[in-house]
């Protein structure tokens, strides 16, 4: 049984250096419409059976450009959102303050945060539940923090697979099973 994790193609979104937690917000609220970059995805030569993909556009986008057949999409496979971890009007820091103290502030179970590591973790179970299981090679397309967060489900189910640190646009990942059974 083999499982390929793909994050969307990177979004042409910039942003500025320096923002204010209502300019960050503002920015994630673009990035979610925004459109894709697309570029060649090596597929492995891999038949795939099935597709998941995350009802997101930038995920839709990129699923349709590797994937032929029919998607299924599942709001279970959103990004995680990142909120402002505080709240500033005039104090700006660095883009990449806001994103990583954000992640910070979801691991350490922040009310900042819209969503929880707890809620992250059953989201995910939720999801692997409903995979059709019956399927050799299954494709799931989704976004960089769930991927990464997915990966880590995989492999306490016995895939085998790269540990991943950072998640890459654009990129396939392979996780793989010898025996069908899950056992979590």
């Amino acid at each position: 049984m083999r499982i390929g994790l793909l994050r969307h193609f990177k979004v042409n979104c910039p942003h500025k250096k320096m923002m204010t937690s209502k300019e960050f917000r503002d920015w994630s609220e673009k990035y979610e419409v925004s459109k894709v970059i697309k570029k060649k995805v090596e597929m492995d030569g891999i038949q795939w059976d099935i597709c998941y993909v995350s009802d997101l556009p930038r995920a839709i986008t990129t699923a349709k450009e590797v994937y032929s057949g029919n998607l299924c999409i599942d709001k279970l496979l959103r990004e995680v959102d990142n909120a402002p971890f505080i709240h500033t009007e005039r104090i700006k820091l660095p883009f990449e303050v806001w994103h990583v103290c954000g992640r910070l502030a979801w691991f350490f179970k922040s009310k900042s945060q819209p969503e929880t590591i707890v809620e992250t973790r059953q989201r995910i179970k939720k999801f692997i539940n409903q995979i059709d299981w019956e399927k050799d090679n299954i494709l799931i397309v989704f976004h960089g923090f769930m991927l990464y967060n997915f990966q880590k489900e995989l492999r306490k189910l016995g895939f085998e697979g790269e540990k991943l640190r950072l998640v890459k646009n654009g990129v396939l990942y392979e996780y793989v099973k010898r025996d069908k059974g899950l056992t979590a």
